[in-house]
């Protein structure tokens, strides 16, 4: 959900008509979507604010993942000229983000960036998408879900949403706007959020990583969108294939946690799926439960 204004419930983007069930791929389970082609290794000096991400120039392996990893951080800057990147994630994500990380970047085409000490040209040059962590690739595209969430209706591969023949992007409820509404002449209408996760500690997917306010205020809205005889469900993507069960981080984000747990009582559905990342794109792989009891580190 985005910030935006609105008392009811208002579709502001097209109606997409899924393809009968029957024009589907048959039994597809897996969804996937690529990442564009031509990603770019750097190596990460350091992040700077919330949405920027300073780098430098890396190489891969020849098979793009064994052997890679990360790079001393005292020795990173010696590598090239400073990347300046879009990181499109709000969330901390400390542990991914440490100089040396390697990633992986998606450039503007012939992008130049001088040292930093030399005015930039432009605000970045490209964006980050991926990051090497734990011997596997982990998206910090926060972006991703919603497209994950869209191939998934359209390869009819979501159990708990199919039937479902129409929905919509961005549509507008109380005073924000909910990411997807299903349609369907035999079943109520269904608001859907969806989320990202990348954090993940002893195979638990922790959410959120940092306090969000407006996560606990979208699970109450759609707590009331359920009162009011809509279906509604929140889904999260954990884009790294190591979660076995995804729960509320209680120590990151209290209040978001008992809003979880209040929002499920009152008939939100949670929903959770482990995806695998590579270079080449992201796979929904299936599911995994959402706990209720949440985790704090010490737990």
């Amino acid at each position: 959900m985005d910030e935006r204004t609105g008392d009811t419930l208002a579709a502001n983007s097209a109606r997409t008509q899924l393809p009968a069930p029957a024009a589907r791929r048959p039994r597809e389970r897996r969804a996937y979507v690529p990442f564009p082609p031509g990603l770019v290794p750097v190596h990460l000096i350091a992040r700077r604010n919330r949405f920027l991400v300073e780098a430098v120039p890396a190489s891969l392996p020849p098979d793009g993942t064994r052997g890679a990893q990360r790079a001393a951080p005292d020795r990173v800057r010696e590598a090239g000229p400073v990347l300046r990147l879009h990181l499109p994630n709000s969330g901390r994500m400390t542990e991914l983000l440490e100089p040396g990380t390697l990633g992986l970047a998606q450039l503007e085409e012939q992008a130049q960036q001088g040292p930093v000490d030399k005015p930039p040209t432009r605000r970045t040059v490209g964006t980050l998408l991926l990051v090497r962590y734990a011997g596997r690739w982990v998206s910090v595209d926060a972006r991703m879900p919603n497209r994950l969430f869209a191939r998934c209706l359209e390869a009819d591969c979501l159990a708990p949403f199919r039937g479902y023949t129409t929905w919509r992007a961005e549509v507008r409820w109380g005073t924000s706007r909910v990411d997807f509404l299903l349609e369907a002449p035999d079943r109520p209408r269904c608001l859907v959020e969806t989320k990202s996760c990348n954090l993940v500690e002893d195979g638990l997917a922790l959410f959120p990583d940092a306090p969000t306010t407006r996560g606990a205020r979208h699970l109450a809205e759609l707590a009331e969108a359920v009162r009011s005889g809509l279906r509604a469900a929140v889904v999260w993507f954990v884009q790294r294939d190591d979660a076995d069960a995804l729960a509320a981080h209680q120590e990151a984000d209290p209040d978001f946690a008992r809003a979880l747990v209040q929002a499920r009582a009152a008939g939100v559905e949670a929903y959770a799926y482990r995806c695998r990342v590579t270079p080449a794109g992201v796979q929904v792989l299936g599911p995994i439960p959402v706990r209720d009891d949440g985790r704090t580190r010490s737990s």
